[in-house]
């Protein structure tokens, strides 16, 4: 051996490092007189060696000392310490930096060391540690070499480490997960896939399940690797625990356990079925024809076992994103669990405050760019629909317990009303008569007690329908006081400030008003709790009454008991706690109370000046000079004290409310508060509160917390700029876009990025467009999304004039085809992925991906998935050269390798931005592409492009030339907008022929054609939506029809009966 020709060794005297590697073989090397603690000495050295000097060849002297580096560490696998095994593994991942290496290393036979270093006895973690780190290292480096004993031993431990309770077993999973995806022969070969499968019924932790079943779903999706899946068999055993009653995951189970592991495996195999469902390869697999597991499904819907129901039903809420009603007979509660209005933890003000709330509630500005998620849901619901899901839930209604009725009515009014909105009108006309529901209400040839559930639905249904009608209502006052003041919004006054109106008959008499102010206890009662809080509402809303007009000594005793009431300083009002049941109540009184003193002017200014002076002394208390509890920490969050803001907020909303503001000095006070710390709470109230429809004190307010406060209030005030944003305030675009290009600017990068896509959400109003092109911002700076805002300047002649004066343009289009449109697709996946899974993107450039088990609503995210280039008219001369190119490329798709896949993904969705508008469109129809782009819908190999063609044919369905052209290639498409809540079909919508009837078989047959829900948005050079008197009438005779029906119902019993 060259070792043993290199002479002594003299450490002190080497300080070259081929020569210290010399050394530290030789001495892993001897077999005597070295011992494990100095072996592993010299191992750790290595490792520091190669960290210090690198791999470099020249240094380390390869070629003469390198080839027998391997044996070396070789020997220190074979070693009778652990420790020594673990060092020498650590050695050999360092020492693998390229295929050439990887390969040395396993010609030596190492891997199988390796394999019993995995698969050896458990208490020796730290071996089995590095050997797991070896074999990810394997894999990296190049996994087409990765040996297939390793791979045994991997899939052993994930076979039978869980029943031995391995600590390793998760983690030789993931690995097999990572090695399946560059490697899948290997796995398949040795039966690594079933073991995943398996690991899927085993795993509760939805990002686990998540990851394991997406590997499956990722060999799926592409003709290389679909054919080491039997999706036949592999696939669908993750509906066992569901399909087979009699189901037992091991044989070792014990009777009195098998109760909770059949709830165990229901959970795992719920979180598999909703990941397949998020996928193109999961429902083309699923959802084939003949006896398909979405048929099995909807089967088992049938067969009446409680518990299988119950756990389909939690399936479906989850697939279909509704939120599931709790387990109730009393139909009343369970649609209040499911009202998007109920209150969320997240709208509390030490959290999400006012901002959360209408991000929730208030819909997105936005309704002339598609909405891909309506895309998905209309294929799956349509998917559902077609395989019988009515009909198998009319079933579990009239054949389960009252509960489970009540859940599966909540369910199907949700699918009619989606399907109503995202299903175009050929394929959800129909839906609504649920024939089958209403033969079993109105027939005496079943069994009672069907018949009575059936009815019952039925009358629950048009609560359910009603309940829509009337849309989501505000839950906090401070959203309602928003909506109230905004000037813009339709939304009604009398719903939260007046709701007692109408129960009091009103005279406007003196007498009357006497009468009810002593009905009110309000003079007698000491107890103010116990005065009758109600009528006192309907005083301070008595017509004609004030202070002014009504000079009796009682009236002004009434108005004295009320302000002692509201006074800070009597701790009566603002000490009671938040959850207190007339807290509510009390708060609008309050309001009321306001308002009443504003309208009595001169003859009112002095109890309202006593009040807000009150007011105004906890505030400045609260902000250090005075310590007061009720306006500080823990009390101004659980008691009603921080409705104190509201009132000030309905001053700010009145001139004469302002003039009082000023002068008890309330302005001054907010400003001081500005720049104070810890005062992150007043500060969210004061933002929320404040009316901005006029300029004034209260704007500057505003700036000054957009720039002046800490991290947290400044980012809570740019949210709140949304909030007054789809509030509709008055003249946002003069004074609030100027402050969202302020915030584009600030120090922390997600107040910035919250101000960019707060404006890309209000360019939607071309008046807020103007006015940010008027400002000519920077927002290159900002990456892509901030690319994407600037390029809808193109959209309006000013715009498209300042970009091309620049040169913006012409550099642009050349990016979008070198790099951009391959950019464009990764960030729409990315946004897929964070609306359909646990995936989160990561923050500020983190390479590690968080997850979170809940996934964004559609009614939170509504647009935000889809970010269009808007392209004018004078700058599609420009295009015209290049849909050839696009066209080409998606007539000769490349789908052996990722990157052409991707490029054909970049090719449709550039043809799906330009043909969504007219001009565009007819640049597709020259040149014949959209044919082609159909057939790839439904024949191509490649899963995951079918569902790219269906985003894009919808994109393309944006117009009505666009869905005249689709259905003329059999494809059907809504055509109403998304803000038309009773749309009118035209009369020349009838059902047609389709020429499509089947899908190519690889592996699915799934009808897309009678699936597809992409939105219709007129633009303005396309038809214009149908007017709201149109749509009033349709409301109507729907309401007209129900009431009918139910009312020959009731005459067909009452018949009956007698």
């Amino acid at each position: 051996c060259l070792l043993c020709r290199l002479g002594p060794y003299h450490p002190s005297l080497i300080s070259d490092p081929a020569e210290n590697l010399r050394e530290i073989l030789q001495n892993v090397a001897k077999r005597q007189g070295v011992s494990n603690m100095r072996k592993l000495g010299h191992l750790n050295n290595f490792v520091k060696l190669l960290c210090s000097v690198g791999h470099s060849e020249e240094k380390l002297a390869f070629g003469h000392v390198g080839h027998c580096t391997f044996p070396f560490l070789r020997l220190a696998l074979l070693n009778e310490a652990k420790e020594v095994r673990a060092a020498g593994l650590r050695a050999l991942r360092y020492l693998i930096r390229d295929s050439s290496v990887l390969e040395k290393v396993l010609g030596l036979q190492v891997d199988y060391l390796i394999a019993r270093c995995i698969d050896i006895q458990q208490s020796n973690e730290i071996e089995r540690t590095q050997a797991l780190r070896l074999a990810r290292k394997m894999i990296t480096v190049n996994a087409l070499l990765f040996p297939s004993s390793v791979t045994n031993s991997l899939i052993a431990v994930g076979n039978d480490g869980l029943h031995e309770r391995d600590r390793m077993v998760r983690a030789c999973i993931a690995i097999i997960c990572e090695l399946s995806l560059k490697n899948p022969v290997v796995v398949a070969q040795r039966g690594g896939l079933s073991t995943i499968l398996k690991s899927v019924t085993d795993c509760q932790l939805s990002r686990i399940n998540e990851a394991l079943i997406t590997t499956i779903l990722h060999l799926l999706n592409h003709p290389h690797t679909r054919q080491y899946v039997r999706s036949d068999v592999e696939l669908e055993q993750i509906l066992a625990p569901y399909t087979d009653f009699h189901y037992r995951h091991s044989p070792d189970i014990a009777e009195g356990q098998l109760k909770e592991d059949r709830e165990a495996r229901f959970m795992a195999t719920k979180m598999s079925i909703v990941a397949s469902f998020r996928s193109w390869s999961g429902i083309i697999n699923l959802c084939k024809s003949g006896n398909s597991g979405i048929q099995s499904l909807i089967g088992l819907l049938c067969i009446p076992n409680m518990e299988v129901r119950k756990g389909l039903l939690e399936v479906l809420y989850d697939i279909f994103q509704l939120v599931i009603p709790v387990a109730t007979a009393d139909f009343n509660e369970a649609l209040i669990s499911v009202d998007p209005s109920r209150f969320q933890d997240s709208w509390r003000l030490s959290d999400g405050f006012v901002a959360s709330e209408a991000k929730t509630m208030l819909p997105h500005r936005s309704c002339s760019r598609p909405d891909l998620m309506d895309n998905y849901l209309a294929l799956v619901l349509s998917a559902f629909i077609k395989s019988g899901l009515l009909e198998g839930l009319v079933e579990v209604i009239t054949s389960s317990d009252d509960a489970l009725s009540i859940r599966a009515t909540i369910l199907v009014g949700e699918l009619l009303h989606m399907a109503n909105t995202i299903l175009p009108h050929s394929h959800s006309h129909h839906l609504h008569c649920l024939p089958t529901l209403m033969n079993m209400a109105a027939s005496f040839d079943i069994a009672p007690e069907k018949r009575l559930r059936a009815s019952a639905s039925v009358n629950y249904l048009k609560c359910f329908h009603e309940k829509k009608k009337r849309g989501a209502k505000p839950y906090s006052l401070y959203l309602d006081h928003i909506l109230r003041t905004s000037g813009g919004s339709h939304y009604c006054r009398e719903q939260h400030f007046r709701p007692q109106r109408d129960i009091f008959i009103v005279k406007e008499t003196e007498e009357a008003l006497v009468t009810n102010m002593r009905d009110s206890h309000i003079f007698n009662h000491k107890e103010n709790l116990d005065w009758n809080w109600c009528l006192i509402g309907t005083i301070l809303k008595w017509p004609n009454v004030s202070l002014r007009s009504n000079k009796d000594e009682q009236m002004h005793k009434f108005v004295r008991r009320l302000l002692f009431f509201y006074k800070p300083s009597s701790k009566l009002y603002g000490s009671l706690e938040l959850e207190h049941p007339k807290a509510r109540q009390l708060t609008v009184v309050g309001c009321q109370f306001v308002e009443f003193l504003l309208a009595s002017e001169e003859e009112g200014q002095a109890y309202l000046e006593d009040l807000v002076r009150d007011i105004v002394q906890c505030l400045f208390s609260s902000a250090g000079l005075k310590p007061d509890r009720s306006l500080q920490g823990s009390g101004l969050l659980t008691t009603l004290s921080q409705h104190y803001f509201l009132f000030l907020g309905a001053l700010s909303a009145h001139p004469h409310g302002v003039k009082m503001l000023e002068k008890c000095s309330v302005f001054q006070c907010l400003l001081n508060m500005c720049s104070l710390k810890n005062q992150e709470h007043l500060l969210k109230l004061t933002v929320s509160t404040l009316d901005y429809s006029r300029d004034g004190l209260a704007r500057v307010i505003l700036s000054k917390i957009l720039t002046a406060a800490t991290d947290t209030c400044r980012l809570y005030a740019t949210k709140h700029l949304r909030v007054l944003l789809r509030a509709s305030v008055e003249f946002f675009s003069n004074w609030g876009i100027e402050l969202l290009v302020t915030q584009l600017h600030d120090r922390n990068k997600t107040i910035s990025m919250e101000a960019l896509d707060i404006l890309d959400e209000a360019c939607e109003d071309k008046a807020n467009l103007h006015a940010l092109t008027e400002m000519k911002p920077a927002l290159t700076h900002l990456g892509d999304k901030g690319v994407l805002l600037l390029l809808r300047f193109l959209s309006i002649p000013k715009g498209f004039s300042y970009l091309s004066e620049r040169g913006y343009i012409t550099k642009q289009m050349e990016k979008w085809q070198k790099e951009y449109n391959l950019k464009y697709v990764d960030m729409i996946e990315e946004q897929l992925n964070e609306a359909l899974t646990t995936y989160r993107k990561p923050v500020n450039g983190d390479n590690y991906v968080r997850r979170s088990n809940q996934r964004l609503k559609k009614i939170a995210i509504e647009l935000w998935l889809l970010y269009l280039v808007s392209v004018s008219s004078s700058l599609l001369f420009l295009l015209q050269n290049v849909v050839p190119d696009l066209s080409d490329r998606v007539r000769s798709p490349a789908l052996d390798k990722w990157e052409g896949i991707k490029n054909l993904k970049a090719a449709l969705w550039a043809l799906g931005n330009i043909g969504s508008s007219n001009w565009g469109l007819n640049l597709l129809l020259e040149e014949g592409v959209i044919p082609d782009i159909v057939a790839l819908a439904h024949h191509c190999e490649v899963l995951s492009i079918r569902g790219a063609c269906l985003y894009v044919l919808g994109l393309i369905s944006k117009t009505k030339q666009g869905c005249e052209t689709l259905k003329q290639q059999g494809w059907d498409a809504v055509r109403h907008s998304r803000s038309m809540l009773w749309p009118i079909v035209p009369e020349e919508l009838e059902p047609q022929p389709r020429p499509y009837n089947l899908l190519s078989s690889v592996p699915s047959t799934l009808r897309l054609i009678d699936s597809t829900g992409s939105r219709h948005n007129s633009e303005s050079d396309s038809v214009q939506p149908s007017k709201p008197k149109l749509s009033n009438k349709a409301k109507e005779l729907y309401d007209y029809f129900t009431t009918l029906l139910k009312e020959l119902l009731l005459c067909c019993f009452q018949v009956r009966i007698c």
